[in-house]
């Protein structure tokens, strides 16, 4: 059977695809900064014994090394880049929290890029070997306008920008290995995060990215893409 490892698996996007995948039988790996207290996470893992908890803070390189070790040359067929945090205040100009900006590189870029980097093996080693980073539309320099009534929001916005841009360079690199690289914009969806009133409940979006994610790996790697299957703006 195959096996996904989701990044903040404790809540939101990552919590229901841990949900979703568990439910067709993969072997989970749900992470969060303190499993032992992510309830919902705890609940799924007695619920399915495919899950398996473990702890990793994104921004820590010894947490990310530990899980690393922990797993050792474990398969990991699917990789799901997830962690993120959206600061809400110090966001606009004149406000600019520059600490919150330096955490939110820290956790949405490079929080992606360090744990990609130490689990590449652990990919490369499976059969799928497929990655995927969850951006936002809200990262993209053309649909900027479109997508302003959501705030200035410097320091998300900047964070997921480049974290496209990092991605789309590691799809570069990765691909003469054969191993696919895709970047994902799951929409307005119903978390802590995108609020009561978005367009989509987790459900929806988690599964329209697994239906695409189904497809040839190889034939997303480099792309930006929706949870609808449409092609994104840069």
């Amino acid at each position: 059977m195959s096996t996904v490892l989701i990044t903040g698996a404790n809540r939101g996007l990552g919590l229901e695809f841990a949900r979703q995948y568990a439910a067709d039988g993969w072997d989970v790996i749900a992470t969060s900064r303190i499993p032992d207290k992510s309830e919902e996470l705890q609940q799924l893992r007695k619920k399915n014994n495919k899950v398996s908890l473990q702890a990793l803070d994104v921004a820590s390189g010894k947490s990310v090394e530990a899980l690393a070790h922990a797993l050792g040359g474990r398969q990991i067929d699917l990789l799901i880049l997830n962690s993120a945090i959206y600061t809400r205040n110090g966001n606009k100009i004149g406000e600019i929290d520059f600490d919150a900006w330096r955490e939110a590189n820290e956790t949405n870029l490079m929080g992606a890029v360090r744990v990609a980097e130490a689990l590449l093996e652990n990919v490369a080693a499976s059969k799928r070997k497929q990655i995927a980073a969850i951006s936002t539309g809200m990262g993209s320099m053309q649909a900027l306008k479109a997508t302003i009534g959501f705030g200035a929001v410097y320091q998300y916005r900047t964070s997921k920008a480049a974290l496209n841009m990092a991605m789309s360079i590691l799809a570069k690199e990765l691909e003469p290995r054969g191993i696919s690289v895709v970047i994902f914009d799951p929409g307005w969806v119903q978390t802590d995060m995108g609020g009561a009133n978005a367009a989509l409940t987790p459900q929806e979006s988690i599964g329209g990215m697994r239906r695409v994610l189904a497809g040839d790996p190889m034939g997303l790697t480099g792309k930006f893409v929706g949870y609808d299957g449409g092609t994104r703006q840069w």
